[in-house]
């Protein structure tokens, strides 16, 4: 591991050189704070990928030293260069200095808001006037955008992360060495005891979900339309704008489509796995085959159209960035509910099991030890594929705050690795010795749960990350 690690950041450190978009103003007529202009037309402004307006009327706006437009109507996307946005001005402006007030929503879904100034005449260029409302709403780095996509990861990423634990680590521990000997009756009560965590968990995750979707759109619709977030809670209009202007609001209804389908497809397994009141079924490690990968399936949708809404689909080789990001999500999602999942069934099930129940807990994390194993390895891989996708030079990891996030979420990474190393080395023994120790298990449980705050901690960097400008930029 350490080895695979090495290799991870000379990658990093030797990644090409490549132009990536974040939406960033490259030219504009009349030039910013540029003097001795006729009186133009329109203002024109070009950026480095495709933009939108949700608002135009509002979004982009043009005044004078006294703060009054002089637009002559509504600004618009160039109709053969959509990464232009044109804005027709009223004729005859007299000499002055003039302030463009934008807010621009980029490919990869952020809102980007800008400033610039030209003087008609001879000039000087004065000050910008920065009234009106194109510079306010939440911030994207600031802690109401950072908590909804913080919420919204931990809600999508833990449903996955539920449904492969029980695919990868659940079932096979039932079927291992560690429970053939256990009798019908313990097995049983082992395995009632998972199956009622298991969608107990689900419930909450996906109604959890669902809030976490609708506070990201409200806290992004206030960052789009400039607003507070209470004002963005009570405009419906201009949530409806939002979600039908821009890309991630498409996106977010496609997840919200999703998700419903996930629900329904998760009643019929719940019900195919209980059975009826006069006819119940025998707990069983993994329910019907059907659902269960219909499920899986809705699930891997939702989160690609978390990987497809941002950095990643303005990257180089953007497709490969899209599943990369995926991917290093579903193995963070492995990683993190594993964990907390796995703690919770050392403690509880040798209490919930007459007798044997030491025996399955160890069996689920002797297979959970294996499987977060190739899950970090996930994790790192495509991790260095994302990092070669946002940086084109080793100082940009310190001169970048994105760079500087970056190694943060790595120096995390690392933090946690002692943990994780301890309780490989732990479940080593048990599997050479041959049967469970109760207090390897309880300095197991303690290990887990220093990387489960920090596994916690990694997706809140991760969230604050989202929102910076790539270095590569």
């Amino acid at each position: 591991m350490r080895r695979f690690l090495l290799l991870a950041l000379t990658l990093v450190l030797a990644a090409p050189s490549l132009a990536l978009g974040h939406a960033q103003l490259v030219r504009s007529s009349p030039g910013d704070a540029s003097a001795g202009n006729a009186s133009p037309a329109e203002v024109v402004m070009e950026f480095t990928e495709p933009v939108s307006l949700i608002t135009p009327r509002e979004d982009v706006e043009v005044v004078d030293a006294k703060g009054q437009s002089v637009v002559a109507s509504p600004a618009s996307v160039v109709r053969d260069d959509v990464k232009a946005i044109q804005v027709p001005l009223q004729r005859d402006l007299p000499d002055g200095t003039y302030t463009v007030r934008y807010r621009i929503v980029s490919a990869d879904s952020h809102i980007i808001p800008g400033v610039l100034t030209f003087a008609v005449g001879p000039g000087p260029v004065g000050p910008p006037n920065l009234g009106g409302t194109t510079s306010s709403g939440p911030s994207l780095t600031g802690p109401w955008s950072v908590s909804a996509r913080f919420f919204e990861l931990m809600g999508l990423g833990g449903l996955l992360g539920l449904t492969l634990w029980r695919w990868l680590v659940w079932a096979p521990a039932w079927r291992g060495r560690w429970t053939r000997d256990l009798t019908d009756e313990q097995r049983q009560e082992g395995l009632a005891w998972g199956r009622d965590v298991y969608w107990m968990v689900f419930g909450a995750l996906a109604v959890g979900s669902m809030v976490a979707e609708a506070y990201l759109l409200v806290v992004y619709s206030a960052s789009a339309l400039g607003t507070t977030v209470s004002q963005a809670l009570t405009n419906a209009q201009g949530i409806g704008d939002v979600l039908a202007t821009t890309r991630l609001g498409t996106l977010m209804q496609l997840r919200g489509a999703l998700l419903f389908g996930l629900f329904a497809v998760g009643a019929w397994q719940f019900l195919a796995e209980f059975g009826s009141q006069a006819a119940p079924k025998d707990a069983r490690p993994m329910g019907p085959r059907v659902p269960a990968l219909a499920m899986g399936a809705l699930l891997v949708l939702v989160l690609y159209g978390i990987a497809a809404q941002g950095h990643a689909s303005q990257a180089p080789l953007a497709p490969l960035q899209i599943i990369a990001d995926l991917v290093h999500m579903a193995g963070a999602a492995l990683w993190g509910a594993g964990l907390a999942l796995t703690v919770v069934a050392l403690r509880q099930l040798p209490r919930r099991m007459a007798s044997g129940g030491d025996q399955a807990a160890t069996g689920v994390l002797a297979r959970f030890s294996n499987v977060a194993l190739w899950a970090v390895m996930v994790i790192v891989a495509t991790g260095v594929v994302r990092a070669i996708g946002q940086l084109s030079a080793f100082e940009q990891l310190w001169q970048t705050t994105y760079g500087q996030v970056l190694m943060l979420k790595v120096a995390l990474l690392g933090a946690v690795g002692p943990f994780a190393l301890y309780n490989r080395r732990v479940v080593n023994t048990v599997e050479r010795i041959g049967h469970p120790r109760v207090a390897g298990l309880r300095r197991v449980r303690r290990a887990a749960l220093a990387e489960i705050v920090g596994s916690v901690a990694l997706v809140a960097i991760a969230a604050l990350l989202v929102a910076e400008v790539p270095g590569r930029l």
